[in-house]
């Protein structure tokens, strides 16, 4: 087994060590609330848990964490089958999960150590032992570990196929390092038989064969000899080499080792014992190991404890960057995009196949038509000559299509009759003529039929290969939302305990993807939020009591997918938040007058729970206080371009609602024609499709509503909805209320239902989400946008941004749903200068930072920048391009460092030179900060108050 095939397992390893750490983890905060039946079933659990991580440490040479995992193991032997389960008591519990946190560190250490015993470990190994220690003076000794009797190996076909097809690779490793061994790399290559003797101790181990072991053991005391020479390695390393094949020939004919035992240097008296007896005596919880369980069938790969499902090591794996596979997922969506496109290009193909065929069916009528007339005025010559008179019909007709020459109508048979024999002219050619024609055509028609069909085929299959790689691609970038939540039941237990709380943590949509590079990003938030709720939302059980409410409060956290994102929502039962406090405070804290606060509308309220500083608590504690939680919780989201808004009842509740973007999204949309333009609306948030009267509709003073099961909901045009303008036709925008028929959609999200009035449905189509790109921030109402088939590009829109809006005027009025915003003090609101020749680069500067409340001027160059300064322009910072017309970036900064009056105003570059000689050039001239384009927002906001705090001083 080579170092590549070593690591694969100690990842594999510790991937599974860390799933059974957080499974006995979850049973035991379980177990506090369960009954006795799944008490009892959570220690059999924890057992099996313990058990695999001893056996898989063993086999990998972990000692540390073997003989951890094994005391462990005695403690739940204890739990299982010496104390009442029915009556635990919750200092138990907190002790077996300091003894679960130990066996964490443990393990930890061990990989990053290669086994080394450090004083951590040492700490950790005493502790667990104390646990122990303290389980047998309270509950008495246990008993051997009654676990399945095993014979003094495994099965002979195991042992066959292990020995057969994974031991050699060991020898072979073994044998590589003894014979390129030399003076001056020996340590190297007794580090390499270190690793070599670990893992053949390990098998040993967990096969249950002392005598191998033995053959191991040998290998470790000559590598462990102080006066080790490269000419005693090499000639007692053969040696045992050679003993090892003998070995694995007698395993392979089913025989018994039988060799001398090996011993060619004195066994140092600290050398580590066989892994079937690995615990020291100072630590050691229990007289002798359990030993570890083995599958009875035969695996072809070095077997793991049989409840440790580690992956087979001989499925080749490659490490990919991140990168590489977010260009790869970025691929995928334009496969999709294409293959929509070829899907519009086949439907037009079939199109043009019906219509070609009409016009042959038309075209085989005409040549029919030519043929009948033809007939008619044959038919009108002969009753001419039998003294009819349309015979001058006929003769006019013979005149402009003579009569064709041939056998059948020569002079020759001038006796028979036309009725006895055909006459043909040009008329009669040319009719046939046409009627072949429309034949071949037909025939044309028929192929391209055939191809279209071959065309659908092919699209339907490229459909599902598409579909089939989409999903495998996503896989490998998606993780169990499980895995950013399973710490907090721990995190809320410990604060249940020291702040004497009841409360309960209900996780929802465990089970949700979310792509692992926003594992990270959420862990805070989720960390902060839960804190939050716990201290600021659930009131104390006497409080709660007096109120109605059941003594124990409730945190709720769900995730789910929702029109192309992730929605993941914090909810408690507690008091809610109280809007006239946060409006006492903002006044308090001079970020806003009196008159202000007034005008301060509720969500503009909540949205002062972010900034940084603020709280509502009044003293400081260990919980709050300190106004940095909430803040904590909207950076972190902004740098994955997330976002977090508040909803709250006093004395009901207060939910925090997460979005996030998914990195590739394809979902099914419902394509909607709306003031002139195309809108996609996500098919998972369309409750309903209505088609109503006019007269359907009820007024409410002068909003609209809608009477939709048993309750009357909004109504209101989306036009009204959305924040955005594009310029269309010169034609007004058609009022869908004014239509006969209204197409109505009823929409659902976590803010209630509305009823949404547009001008035509289109139809349902498949659409892949784009977010948009940085530096451009999320519009209102807009999650994104698609590119359809023929490549125009449309808006998703964000149902829950859309409901959510506070309640919009009359679409009867004609009055806009946008919400006006108050402007902040001027004394109070820091003012920024941004300077920029690019006008769109200024105005997305100022939409950033108008949102984030400060107010912006704007300069187009440095002359302009310069005029605005001496013109008494009072501003906080200055954000500078470098290349400018009239005066550029460097100019401006000289400028403003030398005049004493600008001296002090904070200036940050903005540009799209990366290079090091700008940069320094920058800084020698005397600017705070260097930001290149293009740039990051979040990192860019975070930055602005550091730089203004700096004028300050």
């Amino acid at each position: 087994m080579n170092d590549d095939d070593l690591n694969e397992l100690i990842d594999a390893f510790t991937a599974e060590c860390e799933e059974f750490l957080q499974s006995m983890e979850a049973n035991l905060l379980a177990m506090e609330s369960a009954g006795l039946k799944e008490r009892q079933a959570a220690v059999k659990e924890m057992f099996r848990a313990a058990h695999s991580i001893k056996g898989a440490g063993s086999m990998l040479g972990f000692q540390n964490v073997s003989v951890a995992a094994h005391t462990l193991e005695d403690c739940f032997v204890i739990l299982r089958d010496r104390t009442d389960l029915s009556a635990l008591e919750p200092t138990t519990v907190s002790v077996l999960l300091q003894g679960v946190d130990a066996l964490k560190k443990i393990t930890i250490e061990s990989v990053q150590h290669s086994d080394v015993t450090t004083p951590d470990q040492t700490e950790n190994l005493e502790a667990i032992a104390q646990i122990f220690a303290e389980f047998q003076a309270k509950y008495g000794k246990s008993e051997q570990s009654p676990v399945p009797a095993v014979s003094q190996s495994a099965a002979p076909e195991t042992l066959k196929q292990i020995f057969e097809h994974q031991v050699p690779a060991l020898f072979n490793r073994l044998e590589t390092e003894l014979s390129q061994a030399s003076e001056a790399d020996l340590a190297k290559s007794v580090t390499a038989l270190n690793q070599v003797y670990y893992q053949l101790s390990g098998l040993a181990g967990m096969l249950l064969l002392p005598e191998f072991g033995e053959i191991a053991a040998a290998l470790r005391a000559l590598i462990d000899s102080p006066d080790l020479t490269l000419q005693r390695l090499q000639s007692e390393g053969w040696a045992i080499a050679q003993n090892l094949h003998i070995a694995r020939q007698q395993i392979l004919e089913g025989r018994a080792i039988d060799l001398p035992k090996i011993s060619p240097s004195p066994t140092p008296p600290d050398s580590p014992r066989l892994p079937d007896s690995p615990t020291p005596p100072e630590i050691s919880p229990s007289p002798s190991p359990t030993p570890p369980e083995i599958s009875p069938s035969p695996s072809p790969t070095v077997p793991p404890s049989s409840t440790l499902p580690v992956p087979n090591p001989q499925r080749p794996t490659i490490r990919v960057d991140l990168e590489r596979l977010t260009e790869l997922v970025n691929l995928v969506g334009e496969l999709v995009i294409n293959r929509t496109n070829l899907e519009l290009q086949e439907s037009e193909l079939r199109g043009e196949v019906k219509r070609i065929r009409r016009n042959i069916v038309d075209l085989s009528q005409f040549g029919g038509q030519l043929r009948e007339e033809y007939d008619r005025l044959s038919f009108a010559e002969w009753r001419g000559e039998n003294g009819n008179s349309g015979l001058g019909k006929l003769a006019a007709a013979e005149t402009e299509f003579p009569t064709i020459a041939n056998g059948k109508s020569s002079p020759a048979h001038a006796h028979f009759d036309i009725l006895e024999m055909d006459r043909y002219t040009e008329f009669h050619s040319t009719a046939a003529e046409v009627i072949e024609t429309a034949q071949a055509i037909s025939h044309s028609a028929t192929k391209l039929d055939t191809l279209a069909m071959k065309f659908e085929r092919s699209t339907d299959q490229l459909r599902r290969i598409t579909e089939q790689l989409r999903s495998r691609v996503m896989q490998l970038r998606v993780v169990s939302f499980s895995r950013a939540v399973d710490h907090l039941p721990r995190a809320l237990r410990e604060m249940c305990l020291t702040y004497d709380k009841e409360v309960n943590l209900l996780l929802v949509g465990r089970d949700t993807k979310i792509d692992e590079s926003l594992l990270d990003a959420l862990r805070d938030p989720l960390i902060h939020l839960v804190r939050n709720a716990f201290d600021h939302g659930i009131e104390m059980p006497e409080v709660r009591k007096a109120s109605g409410k059941p003594a124990s409060g409730q945190i709720e956290i769900e995730a789910r997918h929702q029109g192309g994102q992730t929605i993941i929502t914090v909810a408690d039962d507690g008091r809610g938040i109280d809007p006239e406090m946060i409006r006492r405070k903002v006044v308090t804290k001079g970020l806003a007058t009196e008159e202000q606060a007034q005008e301060f509308s509720i969500t503009e309220l909540y949205d002062f729970l972010f900034w940084p500083g603020f709280s509502t608590t009044e003293g400081v504690s260990d919980l709050s206080g300190r106004g940095v939680g909430l803040d904590v919780v909207r950076t972190n989201l902004r740098t994955v371009r997330g976002s977090v808004k508040v909803d709250s009842r006093l004395g009901k509740g207060t939910s925090f609602i997460i979005k996030l973007p998914l990195l590739l999204s394809i979902t099914d949309a419902l394509m909607v024609k709306t003031d002139h333009n195309k809108i996609a609306v996500p098919l998972d948030a369309v409750e309903e499709i209505l088609h109503i009267k006019a007269s359907e509709v009820h007024i409410a003073g002068n909003q609209p509503m809608l009477w939709w099961r048993e309750e009357f909901i909004r109504l209101v045009r989306m036009q009204d909805l959305l924040e955005y303008s594009v310029v269309g036709p010169d034609a007004p925008s058609p009022d869908p209320l004014t239509q006969d028929e209204i197409p109505v959609l009823v929409l659902a999200s976590t803010e209630g239902m509305l009823a949404v009035a547009v001008e035509r449905l289109i139809g349902q189509q498949e659409i892949v989400v784009k977010p948009l790109p940085p530096p451009l921030s999320k519009p209102r109402g807009v999650l994104g946008t698609t590119i359809l088939g023929d490549g125009r590009v449309v808006n998703i829109l964000d149902v829950d941004d859309l409901v959510g809006q506070p309640g919009v005027n009359s679409s009867i009025a004609a009055v806009s749903g946008k919400v006006q915003e108050i402007p902040p003090s001027s004394s109070q609101s820091p003012q920024i200068l941004v300077v920029d020749d690019s006008y769109t680069i200024r105005q997305l500067l100022s939409m950033t930072l108008t949102r984030a409340r400060y107010r912006v001027v704007q300069a187009k160059d440095g002359v302009d920048a310069l005029e605005k300064l001496q013109n008494g322009l009072d501003c906080s910072l200055a954000i500078v391009d470098i290349e400018m017309p009239r005066m550029d970036g460097f100019e401006l900064l000289r400028a403003i460092r030398s005049t004493e009056r600008f001296a002090k105003i904070p200036v940050a570059m903005l540009t799209s030179r990366s290079g090091e000689k700008h940069r320094q050039m920058a800084m020698e001239l005397g600017a705070n900060q260097y930001f290149t384009k293009p740039y990051s927002e979040a990192q860019l906001l975070q930055a602005i108050p550091k730089l203004i705090h700096q004028s300050i001083i």
